[in-house]
């Protein structure tokens, strides 16, 4: 049998040199037995294949180790994960078993004992006995257990997907190994009041200690806007810090003006309920209202800027790309770009064929190992999701048009159905196809960079220059172009597009944090080349250095304060002393910004405390609009409770969900992308991962009902529950 760490033990019942069996003690298996313990009877040292951590002790301890039995002087295996426990179970059932059909109740009291120790050793027997029959009646039980659990399910109509929940799971097995014997769950009043007040009260106090650094690293406040099904407008609003991400409250704006005061108001007070002092800036999507009402605050809070959301701002570049406006303005480019918008029609075409007839969604099945996606508009990249889908599946589509039978399950829409066939065998159309894919590929790179909740808010200006030339190289690549001496319209439409997002993202406080990254002082840096210019280091940047003074003008109102400031930036830009150290020099673009500016940043204390704030912002709010497909539920509750209750309830399940992203097991294992889906999602529940993969945004699972023969193929929909967007809804222009 092969054990987690590749020992190859032999299953029968040779002996130990501790005298027992594998037969008998079979967990023996699965540790390397090391050397024996001196002095120290049964004990001897091995370590765990599962965790490959080295302990002391008998069978016992390596029972209680991998069985996960707490409160038997040794640290249960976090490595051993269910089945692997599941497995593990029955191997021990199976020995306990086989020991009592062996032993008569005869030969276990007749041993040669004392008769002073006779009385002690029933008792031990005793405790034996009742260690071992839960372990006989072991599989039974576990049954019993799952069936109990799954009627929950059922009967309370939960999705599956709960089932990954690590607070399920902590839950389940904490109970499975304490010793409260008649444990009663919780009453519904006490789910309602005290324990939900008392884990507030928790989550409070962790983020008590989060605030304490604010003062240091400084807070964005996140803002994103929704509509729910009912049409009701929710306003979200988080902060993040490089301690992580906090929920600070959502608010019901439904009958209210939702207009750019209105907005400006909620700000105002998250902003004097974590500190004004503290708050660097507030990221919301491009929308007029947002830029409005972040302005107004500006004007009140001139250390507070506000700063566009830089995933948004290129996925409405990507919508202008693919999906072209016509305009007298802009006619020719969007000549030029046109095919991308006709491709993008294809798509959705080929995509409703197959999903939107029984016939043909059947025939699909026959070929097809991944289904189609009907993906919302509300996702970012739409059009590049769709396509690298129907690329994927290329193969079965192909197969599906030349099968012999196609024109019996073509014959319901004849006309679409020629128009399908004519693209799937065009092979200039899959070229088409593979071009928007291969120079889209570094704008979709670039969203995926910046779809973090990282402090990323020092590279923006730098992955904005490389994706451009990544974007421009790809293209004359591709038209057989040199860049430094040919022209090419197409290009010309493409970057058009994305200079004039940039343009509308490029803020003041974008170039002062590109600014005081020293990556960007570097030799290696400096010697590089952005296309087809060197580059420059941003104090000889003319538009930054511009941007830059104005932000540190806004920050230092004192006259003495701000020149302070511009004297040490100057020694740092220039690396003149304290900076011309040859450590710190050489240290530039070798370690975290952050840590070169705590390790070498003490002699210019005015310029360490507004670099170590600045390179410590994200610069997305995606991951506050990430939350809102598991509000829906929530917000039910909410029409038909009291408001304080079902706030909290609202705070405790974002925190909690905020929190589980944060552990290792969140990205492997049992509990993997466990939140992936919301709520509000059907029975089946159950995500295809790949999706997450093909999406910026968490997908969103509708209702699914298949046929008996179709529940293994079934076309899965992705449809929006909720549409999470600007404030107002929609994707507004900013003026």
């Amino acid at each position: 049998m092969d054990t987690p760490s590749g020992q190859n033990i032999s299953m029968t019942g040779s002996s130990d040199q501790d005298g027992s069996t594998v037969t008998e003690a079979p967990l023996w298996r699965h540790v390397v037995k090391l050397d024996k313990a001196p002095g120290g009877g049964g004990n001897r040292s091995f370590r765990c294949n599962f965790c490959n951590t080295v302990y002391n002790g008998s069978y016992s301890r390596v029972k209680a180790h991998l069985l996960k039995i707490k409160g038997q002087g040794i640290r249960i295996c976090s490595k051993v994960d269910y089945e692997s426990l599941k497995s593990l179970h029955k191997e021990h059932a199976s020995s306990d078993q086989k020991k009592l059909v062996s032993t008569s109740p005869s030969s276990v009291y007749e041993s040669p004992l004392p008769i002073s120790s006779h009385s002690m050793q029933l008792k031990k027997r005793k405790m034996e006995d009742e260690e071992i029959q839960p372990a006989v009646f072991d599989s039974a039980t576990r049954d019993e257990l799952d069936k109990k659990a799954a009627k929950l399910f059922y009967s309370s109509a939960l999705p599956f997907n709960l089932s990954r929940s690590p607070y399920w799971r902590d839950f389940i097995t904490s109970v499975a190994n304490s010793n409260c014997k008649g444990y009663s769950p919780p009453s519904y009043d006490q789910l309602r009041f005290n324990l939900l007040k008392d884990e507030k009260t928790r989550i409070e106090r962790m983020l008590d200690k989060v605030k304490s650094s604010w003062d240091q690293t400084g807070v964005s406040i996140l803002c994103d806007g929704w509509t729910d099904r009912n049409q009701r407008s929710l306003v979200n609003f988080m902060a993040v810090s490089l301690n992580g991400q906090f929920f600070l409250k959502a608010v019901d704006a439904s009958g209210k003006e939702e207009d750019s005061k209105f907005l400006s108001q909620l700000l105002a007070e998250v902003i004097n309920q974590v500190g004004p002092s503290r708050v660097v800036q507030i990221i919301t999507d491009n929308a007029s209202v947002c830029k409005a009402a972040s302005l107004t605050l500006e004007a009140t809070h001139p250390h507070v800027f506000w700063t566009p959301c830089v995933v948004h701002t290129l996925n409405l570049g990507l919508k202008n790309i693919c999906s072209p406006e016509y305009s007298i303005e802009n006619a020719r480019r969007y000549e030029v770009l046109k095919w991308i918008s006709d491709i993008d029609s294809d798509l959705k075409n080929i995509r409703d064929f197959i999903i939107g007839n029984e016939y043909s969604s059947s025939f699909y099945n026959k070929y097809g190992q991944l289904r189609l996606l009907k993906v919302p508009e509300t996702r970012f990249a739409t059009t590049i999701v769709l396509a690298k889908r129907v690329k994927e599946v290329r193969d079965a589509l192909v197969k599906l048009v030349f099968d012999t039978d196609w024109e019996i399950y073509s014959t319901s829409d004849r006309e679409k159905a020629q128009i399908f066939c004519t693209r799937i065998k065009d092979d200039s159309w899959w070229g088409r196809i593979d071009y928007l894919l291969e120079f889209t590929e570094p704008i979709v790179n670039m969203m995926g960079i910046a779809d973090t909740n990282e402090a990323i808010l020092h590279r923006v200006w730098e992955m904005w220059g490389l994706m451009l030339v990544q974007v421009q190289s790809v293209i004359f690549k591709n038209e057989k172009k040199d860049t430094l001496v040919d022209n090419s319209e197409f290009c010309n439409a493409v970057l058009s597009v994305l200079v004039e997002r940039w343009d509308k993202n490029d803020t003041a406080l974008l170039c002062l944090a590109y600014s005081l990254n020293p990556k960007y002082y570097s030799h290696t840096w400096l010697k590089g080349e952005w296309g087809t210019r060197q580059c420059l280091a941003p104090h000889q940047d003319q538009e930054i250095s511009d941007k830059r003074i104005l932000c540190l003008r806004r920050l230092y109102d004192n006259p003495y304060l701000l020149r302070q400031i511009q004297n040490e930036f100057g020694k740092f830009a220039t690396g003149s002393a304290p900076f011309d150290q040859m450590e710190a020099l050489q240290l530039r673009d070798d370690i975290d910004p952050i840590s070169w500016w705590a390790n070498f940043g003490s002699g210019t204390p005015l310029l360490q405390s507004l670099a170590l704030r600045l390179l410590s912002q994200p610069a997305s709010s995606s991951c506050c609009g990430r939350n809102w497909k598991t509000y829906s539920m929530i917000y039910d509750i909410k029409s038909k409770s009291p408001s304080a209750r079902s706030e909290d309830v609202v705070y405790v399940h974002s925190n909690l969900r905020l929190m589980s992203r944060r552990t290792e097991d969140y990205s492997k294992g049992a509990t993997k992308f466990w939140d992936i889906v919301g709520e509000d999602s059907d029975l089946e529940g159950q995500p295809e991962l790949d999706l997450a993969n093909l999406s910026l945004d968490d997908p969103v699972l509708e209702p699914m009902i298949f046929d008996e023969e179709e529940q293994d193929e079934g076309i899965e929909m992705l449809n929006p529950i909720g549409t999470s967007g600007s404030f107002i809804g929609g994707d507004e222009e900013t003026d």
